[in-house]
């Protein structure tokens, strides 16, 4: 379980990276705005739920 964890997030980082990547190759903003929510949304989502739980 935790492998297949580990191999996610490094694929979540591989993809923010080409995002970022992308971004300044095309000057493309919209790239990495969405690179950044891939990368802290899920996170964000998580630790409201655990406040609002706890």
């Amino acid at each position: 379980m935790s492998v297949v964890v580990l191999v996610l997030f490094f694929a979540v980082v591989a993809a923010v990276a080409g995002a970022m990547v992308a971004m300044f190759v095309k000057d493309k903003p919209f790239y990495g705005a969405m690179g950044l929510c891939v990368l802290l949304g899920p996170g964000t989502v998580l630790a409201f739920l655990y406040v609002a739980l706890a």
